[in-house]
């Protein structure tokens, strides 16, 4: 309008109100500046102004500013009536989370009709999903190849938009849903606005319980760390060195060598960050990458091959001290309903008269004492049974575990191999550095915990004197 305006097409500018030629004061009174420099008029069809003279400038002046008021007013009707109802759980447009439907009274319900040409709706599609996730820690990547291969319609398909980039899984798409606390049963309105304003957290019925939710959260985060696609250099004990001294992560990083070669290292991150006055920055002993990945790896592949005690600790003993267990249990439970019957029979005494009332409350008074004790030591022998029989499972497992390695490591072992098999048995590798008086370079000691051991399992002296040495 303003090309034309500027180009002399039109000399009258004719609207039905002023605030339908803008809603903003600055707007309307900007642009009838604007128009007028070009040698427009303006004239509204129902109010009475005539820019020509300083009264008819100042009465639209005030209807610009009516406008603008009336703008804001239904704006801010807008906005507390779409909060109220988001208060009341209502969905309030645009495309809802996949796994859901609206109902004919505009809440979220769980979708269960079935996809067509598949036996599971949108909300199993969204169990699989968290399954894939939490229990065979599937990246995002994967998941949507895999989804994409079993050709499950993304809520964009089914919704009939037909736009290829948006009518097939993307990573991004994967992970927004494991992300999206809906799932978990709270739906967070207003979350995606720019704009500063209250977040409201609402309830709708869950697709997963939170324990499965939080753990997803976990995994994507732990498949961040284990991203290697942007990374140049592999180590294998990334995010599994801990420093002893400030309680930092190792990262691995390089330097050159006297010929100029890379040398893989594990640098404290406390040696990069500043931590303040206090603290200053960690003296840790940099650690080649190189020969800590060999020795942590031999000592996995000795403890897959030789796991030593981890096999024999299922002996006749447990299994007895368990038979035994039982066995107190069942005489725990006849005492107790011998108790009920001796109970009885000191009331039928009362009744034929042949003892007193105050006969009657110290006898049952010692029955009550009698059962508390036994009730007591059922509840320590059932503790003391369950503690052993998750211990039994627990090595059952560690021990089908260890098998399982034990067959990746007799073939050509890759690095993904190295790695996955290093984050199943090692729980952390801490570095001591000690700085000894007299002595130019510090001495460093290794610890490896393994997650079936409550031993911390520590290099050799000559190791040790090795590594100081470097």
């Amino acid at each position: 309008m303003l090309q034309d305006a500027q180009e002399k097409k039109f000399d009258t500018l004719l609207f039905y109100r002023l605030d339908r030629f803008g809603r903003s004061a600055r707007t309307i009174l900007n642009g009838v500046h604007t128009l007028e420099q070009y040698g427009v008029k303006i004239k509204s069809m129902t109010e009475p102004f005539d820019t020509s003279d300083p009264s008819g400038r100042f009465l639209l002046t005030i209807l610009a500013g009516v406008a603008d008021l009336e703008r804001s007013n239904i704006l801010d009707r807008l906005w507390h009536g779409a909060n109220r109802a988001a208060r009341n759980g209502k969905w309030l447009g645009g495309i809802c989370p996949y796994g859901y439907r609206v109902n004919t009274e505009g809440f979220l319900t769980v979708c269960a009709t079935p996809l067509p040409g598949f036996d599971m709706s949108e909300a199993d599609v969204a169990r699989l999903i968290f399954r894939l996730t939490v229990e065979q820690h599937m990246s995002t990547i994967k998941i949507a190849d895999y989804l994409n291969a079993l050709g499950v319609p993304t809520k964009y398909a089914i919704e009939g938009h037909k736009v290829p980039h948006i009518s097939a899984w993307l990573p991004g798409r994967v992970r927004s849903m494991i992300v999206q606390t809906a799932y978990k049963g709270i739906h967070e309105y207003g979350k995606r606005t720019n704009k500063a304003r209250e977040i409201i957290e609402r309830k709708v019925p869950a697709i997963v319980d939170e324990d499965t939710w939080n753990k997803a959260q976990l995994v994507l985060k732990e498949n961040q760390l284990e991203a290697v696609r942007c990374a140049k250099h592999k180590y294998l004990l990334r995010s599994l060195v801990r420093c002893s001294q400030c309680g930092l992560k190792f990262a691995g990083t390089g330097f050159p060598n006297a010929k100029g070669m890379r040398v893989g290292y594990y640098v404290c991150n406390g040696k990069t960050s500043y931590r303040g006055k206090i603290l200053g920055k960690c003296k840790a002993k940099n650690i080649p990458s190189e020969w800590l990945d060999e020795k942590v790896w031999n000592d996995c592949v000795s403890f897959i091959n030789n796991p030593g005690q981890l096999l024999t600790d299922l002996t006749p003993e447990i299994k007895s001290s368990t038979i035994s267990i039982e066995h107190e249990l069942e005489l725990i439970k006849s005492s107790l309903s011998q108790k009920d019957t001796e109970k009885q029979s000191i009331l039928d005494l009362y009744r034929k008269q042949l003892i007193t009332a105050k006969d009657v409350e110290e006898q049952l008074s010692k029955i009550i004492n009698e059962c508390a004790a036994l009730e007591d030591r059922q509840k320590e022998l059932k503790n003391v049974l369950l503690a052993t029989n998750e211990e039994v499972n627990r090595k059952k497992d560690a021990i089908m575990l260890l098998n399982d390695l034990k067959d990746k490591i007799s073939g050509e072992v890759t690095f993904e191999t190295k790695r996955d098999i290093v984050k199943q048995l090692v729980r952390e590798v801490i570095v001591s550095t000690e700085h000894i008086e007299g002595k130019d370079k510090p001495e460093v000691n290794i610890h490896v915990k393994f997650v079936f051991s409550q031993v911390v399992i520590c290099t050799d002296k000559h190791v040790n004197h090795k590594i100081s040495k470097i």
